[in-house]
C-alpha cells in the first residue's frame, strides 16, 4: 500500500524533520527511496510513503509511544492512500 500524509505542525519544518528522520526506520526508507517528503510551508509537510505495511503503520499511529513522540511538534495528520495507475 502507498500512503500520503499531510503533516500540520505546532513547531516548524526543521524541528519536525529532525524528529521524522530520527523516528523508526524513516531515515533508512528515505535513503532507499521508499519515502519522499517535503516542505509545503513553515507549518506543513507532505510525506509519500511507498510499500507500507498498513498494519504496522496503524499500530504505530495508535500507540501511546507515537502520541508522546509527536506531541511537541505535530498538530495533526491527514492520511491518504494511493496506487499507481495500471499500465
Amino acid at each position: 500500500m502507498n500512503m500520503a500524509f499531510i503533516v500540520h505542525m505546532k513547531t516548524n519544518f526543521e524541528s519536525w524533520e529532525k524528529l521524522f528522520l530520527s523516528a523508526y526506520d524513516n531515515k533508512q526508507r528515505v535513503k532507499e527511496g521508499k519515502i519522499l517528503y517535503g516542505k509545503v510551508d513553515d507549518k506543513t509537510a507532505i510525506v509519500m510513503n511507498f510499500d507500507v505495511d498498513v498494519e504496522e503503520i496503524k499500530r504505530r499511529r495508535e500507540s501511546d509511544e507515537f502520541a508522546k513522540l509527536i506531541a511537541k511538534d505535530v498538530e495533526s495528520h491527514e492520511v491518504y492512500t494511493f496506487q499507481s495507475p495500471e499500465k
